[in-house]
């Protein structure tokens, strides 16, 4: 074999592999749309959140770890905070409207809770949208540093 046809043998499988990583990287990083996010989403830990296209939501079955998320601080929770803002009682179900954005890291839903429980000042909170190892689209949220992993997962009902 002459010295062109092996280079250009060496220069068709590096093309065909650079082909397949790009390939590979351009279908995981798929962007997510706000279309993405809408529908019924459960948690391991019983929540059920339905996301409406027009911009309402609904959450009920609302689990001890969701409510954690929704005020950052899990402590703070069981104390102080809900007895002053729930009478004691961790709410069970809210509702409100979403908005979907992007951060310089990940899309993001934004929940501005109308109500949650008993509550006249329900807090917000935020769930990062990405695609899970399968390639679906999931809803996580974070008590503290995202390092640590999450907190709750959503997926599809």
């Amino acid at each position: 074999m002459t010295v062109g046809k092996v280079g250009a043998s060496i220069m068709s499988v590096a093309c065909l592999a650079v082909g397949a990583v790009v390939g590979a990287c351009s279908q995981a990083s798929t962007p997510i749309l706000a279309e993405e996010v809408t529908g019924e989403w459960c948690s391991g830990g019983g929540d059920l959140l339905t996301v409406e296209a027009g911009g309402r939501f609904d959450l009920v079955r609302l689990s001890r770890d969701f409510f954690g998320v929704l005020h950052e601080d899990d402590e703070f929770v069981e104390g102080y905070l809900l007895g002053r803002d729930y009478g004691g009682v961790q709410p069970e179900e809210g509702n409100g409207s979403w908005t979907f954005g992007e951060t310089a890291t990940s899309p993001r839903v934004r929940l501005e809770f109308d109500k949650l429980g008993s509550s006249v000042s329900p807090p917000s909170g935020e769930l990062i949208v990405r695609r899970t190892d399968e390639g679906e689209v999931g809803l996580f949220g974070y008590e503290s540093d995202p390092d640590e992993g999450y907190t709750v997962r959503f997926l599809r009902c």
